[in-house]
């Protein structure tokens, strides 16, 4: 792949957008190299227990091409590239990864770029970067679930100001208004990000896992359903090698030591 790499440290998984003379723009080429490195990742047998989406150059990404919005393609004779098959299906897979995903803000996230930051289970921002909703700007609307996420995330009155007016939102206000997890200094950005992403990778995956799809399924089910479905994925995640050993690890009075499985 060109315009998307892919690193691995241990089992963490590093998923670089990789077109800095774009700012790493999400034309057909990417879209296609995107959905293959997330099917990648999503691939069990690879046991990756983090993955972490960030950006080349000083961008996470500007967005989309214009000529897809809307669900239109940009045909080829293979491959056609379209929401539907591309960016949505893409997003669809991380929405049901198996385990934790932190997306690593380097820069401005434009458009399906702050779509895609907000697909991180946790989200972390160099604090020069900033997210702008551009669908307002070029007069065309939302793609990439950020008018479902956003007023989730920050509440009603303030999603619809950035959705409508096109407002850059900064790392610091972001962090201000719970959208965002950490802000770390340019110079110590992604150090410091992968640091989390050893810790996060070194916890119980199945666990974490299973935690991150509650949360989801969470938005559209009512207490009564959520109290059931929570109590039917628990039983399974005590069958699992890490729960033996965090009980093992408390009784023992000693830190865990977590496999992944």
């Amino acid at each position: 792949m060109e315009t998307v790499q892919l690193e691995t440290a241990g089992s963490v998984l590093k998923l670089t957008l990789n077109d800095p003379a774009s700012l790493n723009a999400m034309g057909p080429a990417m879209a296609r190299e995107m959905r293959d490195a997330v099917r990648f990742a999503s691939d069990p047998q690879k046991n990756f227990r983090c993955l972490v989406i960030t950006g080349a150059g000083r961008a996470f990404c500007s967005g989309g091409n214009l000529g897809m919005m809307g669900g239109n393609s940009q045909a080829t004779e293979s491959d056609p590239v379209s929401l539907s098959t591309h960016h949505h299906h893409v997003i669809k897979l991380l929405k049901n990864l198996p385990y934790p995903i932190i997306t690593a803000i380097n820069g401005p996230a434009a458009g399906l770029g702050f779509s895609y930051a907000l697909t991180g289970d946790l989200i972390v921002a160099a604090k020069s970067a900033y997210f702008l909703a551009a669908f307002r700007n070029v007069g065309v609307s939302t793609d990439g679930g950020l008018s479902w996420t956003l007023p989730k995330y920050i509440g009603w009155a303030r999603a619809k100001e950035l959705l409508l007016m096109g407002n850059r939102l900064s790392a610091t206000q972001a962090l201000e208004w719970g959208l965002i997890n950490r802000v770390f200094d340019d110079d110590s950005f992604m150090a410091e990000t992968m640091a989390l992403a050893q810790e996060i990778a070194a916890g119980p995956t199945v666990a974490l896992g299973t935690i991150r799809q509650l949360t989801w399924e969470g938005w559209d089910s009512s207490l009564e359903q959520h109290l059931d479905r929570e109590e039917q994925v628990q039983l399974k995640t005590f069958t699992t090698n890490d729960a033996r050993e965090g009980a093992m690890s408390l009784m023992e009075k000693r830190k865990a030591e977590f496999s992944g499985k």
